[in-house]
């Protein structure tokens, strides 16, 4: 691993200071979705909550975190990026970091952790979900968003979008159903795990092929001593 990740690193600068216009979270239909939903699970929660992003790309999401709390954190591999991200929002706390390694903080460090379209990137994705159920605090809650795949989904793919879906300069690595994404999440130690989906804000189309999976789960309490 030590020799590929400075070429994953150096794939990322490049995904960001040349794609950003492609990949920003922003510029995507599913965004007001993911918006509604973080405000929703996350509304009952004081100002003061300590929140981390795990892969804050262009902080597309973190600028909405920060509007509601005041103690937010983002990590994210590009150190490009986090550099542009801290001189365009000085008030969030960001970090350059590769998922590939521990998560530098303590246990139960945070009350949330948001990971918004990262999991499809990571060779190891059940090592970051046990690096976030780790930093959070007991009771604490995951928030993650995945593109989906389903059975409709996946034969339109097969028949249809077989060679861009699967091309080798598709940044995903991973592809996630339901059922999937529920169970490495609880391999990782997460508890009350709840899935949805999403589209593009396109009702018809996205009754039939949702575009994202949306999964939150908590962190169990601590266990009793004696």
């Amino acid at each position: 691993m030590s020799d590929n990740v400075p070429q994953i690193k150096s794939y990322y600068e490049t995904y960001w200071s040349e794609g950003k216009k492609t990949f920003s979270g922003a510029t995507y239909g599913y965004a007001p979705n993911f918006r509604r939903w973080m405000t929703a699970e996350l509304r009952d929660l004081p100002t003061t909550t300590p929140v981390i992003e795990v892969g804050c790309g262009d902080a597309s999401f973190t600028t909405d975190l920060a509007k509601k709390f005041n103690n937010v954190t983002a990590i994210d591999i590009s150190a490009g990026q986090i550099a542009e991200n801290t001189k365009n929002f000085p008030g969030i706390k960001f970090l350059q970091h590769d998922l590939s390694e521990p998560i530098p903080f303590a246990e139960g460090t945070f009350e949330v952790a948001w990971c918004s379209e990262v999991l499809e990137h990571l060779f190891d994705p059940e090592l970051a979900l046990r690096e976030m159920h780790r930093i959070l605090q007991p009771g604490g809650r995951l928030l993650v968003t995945v593109p989906y795949h389903g059975t409709f989904k996946n034969l339109l793919i097969a028949l249809f979008k077989w060679d861009v879906h699967f091309a080798p300069s598709n940044p995903h690595i991973r592809f996630y159903t339901n059922n999937t994404l529920s169970r490495i999440a609880a391999k990782a130690g997460f508890q009350d795990i709840r899935i949805e989906t999403c589209g593009m804000g396109q009702p018809v189309r996205d009754f039939f092929v949702p575009t994202n999976i949306l999964l939150r789960a908590t962190k169990g309490p601590r266990a009793k001593v004696g």
